[in-house]
């Protein structure tokens, strides 16, 4: 299985700079052994449609969803309408939505659910914060996190999910995450995943998101059990993201 590079833009580039990111980004010599998308915001899918054309490459994903198909729930954003663009991945419970928005659990997985059974990808973020971690309980919350986000969900078919673990408590501390860190952590979410569908380490993808640029990439990748990335602030510039891929890519 090919590694997973995701950029997130997070609430950056409307549509006309968005439109533009996609076209500088094209113009890169994208390595054929990684599978690359940008999650873009919503207002900012057709652009990114539009300005790819008839290419495959970065692949569509998109920054949240809403669990219902349709109905009256003002402002949200069906699994249905996200695949009018072609979206093939679309994150979830990322630590930001949790942090601000209140994301629960269990909303995180009646979002993945929603986005598998509608043949979309979904990128499930799981993490511990610092406080979490300094009690001794970032396994613990990691486990319960991921379990819960994997009701309902399969692992054969269409629409594989992913889990993205972001370690809450190092992204902008200037505490970095080793990679040695990050594995541990990769290794237990594999385990739980191994529990529940009885998969091996690399069946499903487990990628990691903090800090990564094009300096660490590699680090992180060339670690057993770490299966892509999840780029923050180093996406927004399109020639240092496609550096950063290029970097990720295997020798």
């Amino acid at each position: 299985m090919k590694k997973l590079i995701i950029a997130n833009w997070k609430m950056y580039y409307g549509p006309i700079k968005a439109g533009a990111w996609i076209r500088a980004f094209r113009r890169e010599r994208l390595p054929k052994e990684l599978d690359i998308a940008v999650a873009a915001p919503f207002v900012s899918l057709a652009a990114v449609r539009s300005s790819l054309g008839r290419a495959s490459t970065p692949a569509i994903a998109a920054q949240n969803v809403f669990w219902a198909r349709e109905g009256a729930f003002t402002g949200e954003v069906s699994p249905d309408m996200l695949l009018e663009f072609d979206t093939t991945y679309c994150l979830v419970g990322h630590s930001e939505r949790r942090t601000h928005l209140g994301e629960t659990d269990k909303m995180v997985a009646k979002k993945a659910k929603a986005l598998q059974a509608a043949g979309i990808s979904p990128v499930i973020c799981v993490g511990e914060t610092a406080a979490e971690r300094k009690r001794g309980d970032a396994t613990k919350v990691v486990r319960g996190q991921v379990r819960e986000a994997m009701e309902g969900l399969k692992v054969d078919g269409r629409a594989p999910f992913v889990i993205a673990y972001e370690p809450i408590w190092s992204i902008g501390t200037g505490q970095p995450c080793s990679a040695r860190q990050a594995k541990e952590m990769h290794d237990v979410i594999h385990e739980v995943i191994f529990k529940k569908f009885k998969v091996k380490c690399g069946e499903v993808r487990v990628i990691y998101g903090g800090s990564v640029e094009p300096r660490n990439i590699s680090e992180y990748l060339n670690t057993v059990g770490i299966d892509g990335a999840l780029v923050g602030g180093a996406s927004l510039d399109p020639r240092s993201f496609g550096l950063l891929c290029r970097s990720a890519a295997p020798a």
